[in-house]
């Protein structure tokens, strides 16, 4: 995984796409199921390591990554499946954020071709910063009229969609029939299931059915524990208890249906205290200097600078956010290939920032809408650090 050694985020770390990232390991998932991808395989897990399983599931434990999961199992944790089932590094995409994450996941398009980059996007061709998942506005109103034609407006290409076998979305709640669930690939079949329980029996219960098929499934309430409480927090370590039992579950009952089960992470976490989280509406002059809202998430954050207030963004710069953060011209991030190789989306170079800011170490941002009420959430993630980019990747022949 590069670190970069010089420049103004000489410390972080990007993504590894010359063969050991997502955007690799999609393609090794699509072609192997008879699919095209422009990008290269994944170095550990080429296509053809796959090819001969009847059935794939990739399963995605939202937030589990690499550093958390070697934490889990220092402490003795582990012993139904992680602990048996050895696991590879590879790294995330950036910005490492469900949302540009996800969206890889679903398309096998690296953030560069898919434009989705934060969990708060900017959409100036709409004149606002969307919640973009759950298709609303940053209050919460929204986004669009019910009839609007998202594939259309979003433009995600999707190389999953290329793939020939029988192709499943299986995931928690009401994702799977969430507006922007019809942004990507059309999958021609979505499962829900509510609990770790019924996640098991539908990923058990799809591959069991006859012919080749494939499938994405998902699993979000590890990454909301991380928010809620924290990294470290028992209540976590009780649900990696659950998750690990019900993957152990699962493997049990995969066994004798040639599938080939892909156990992996969207990004990792850090933990941030309060006092170190810093509220963008707060800083002294800030917004003055913007042309609208910061966007982003609480470890990297797009600013949209005034022409006329550059010089004063740089004074506010040093003397309120320096101590807390990196900042790159958001051009100079783009040509670092920090979201990734392909044809680039033409609305990426409207969503990045003039400025975008990056957290160090120990720190976050936020910003708080007028009339609504602060969010902190102490583990974060969405930065350059390596705890949130490297990710473990298991992969289990039942």
């Amino acid at each position: 995984m590069p670190r970069l050694t010089e420049g103004p985020l000489a410390g972080s770390y990007l993504p590894d796409y010359g063969g050991g990232s997502t955007v690799e390991l999609m393609a090794s998932i699509i072609r192997s199921r008879g699919g095209r991808s422009p990008h290269r395989d994944l170095d550990v897990m080429p296509a053809r390591m796959l090819e001969d399983a009847r059935a794939l599931v990739y399963l995605v434990v939202d937030g589990l990554g690499f550093a958390q999961l070697q934490r889990h199992l220092a402490r003795g944790q582990g012993a139904a499946f992680f602990g048996r089932h050895p696991a590879a590094a590879i790294s995330t995409v950036f910005p490492a954020t469900t949302a540009a994450a996800v969206t890889t996941f679903d398309t096998g398009a690296s953030p560069t071709e898919h434009g989705i980059l934060s969990w708060y996007l900017h959409l100036p061709d709409q004149g606002c910063i969307a919640t973009v998942l759950r298709t609303t506005t940053r209050i919460g109103t929204p986004l669009f009229p019910e009839a609007f034609d998202l594939q259309r407006y979003y433009q995600v290409p999707s190389h999953v969609a290329t793939m020939t076998d029988t192709m499943a979305l299986l995931s928690w709640g009401e994702i799977p029939n969430a507006p922007f669930g019809r942004v990507g690939t059309r999958w021609q079949d979505r499962r829900r299931y509510d609990d770790l329980e019924q996640m098991v029996g539908t990923i058990a219960e799809f591959a069991a059915e006859p012919g080749r098929r494939v499938a994405y499934a998902y699993w979000p309430r590890y990454d909301g524990l991380c928010h809620e409480v924290g990294c470290t927090h028992p209540d976590l370590d009780a649900h990696f208890d659950a998750i690990d039992a019900a993957l152990g579950e699962l493997h049990r009952r995969l066994a004798g249906t040639d599938t080939a089960l892909i156990v992996l992470a969207d990004h990792g976490l850090v933990d941030v205290d309060a006092r170190h989280c810093i509220d963008l509406a707060e800083v002294d002059g800030l917004m003055d200097c913007l042309a609208t809202a910061p966007a982003g998430d609480q470890r990297q954050m797009s600013l949209f600078v005034r022409p006329h207030a550059l010089a004063d963004f740089d004074r506010v710069f040093e003397r309120s956010l320096a101590r807390a953060c990196m900042r790159i011209d958001g051009r100079a991030l783009q040509a670092l290939g920090a979201f990734g190789p392909g044809t680039p989306h033409p609305q990426l170079h409207r969503r990045v920032g003039d400025v975008v800011l990056v957290a160090r170490d120990g720190w976050a941002m936020g910003y708080t809408p007028p009339g609504t009420d602060p969010v902190f959430m102490p583990g974060s993630h969405g930065g350059m650090s390596e705890a949130e980019i490297r990710i473990p990747l298991v992969v289990v022949r039942p």
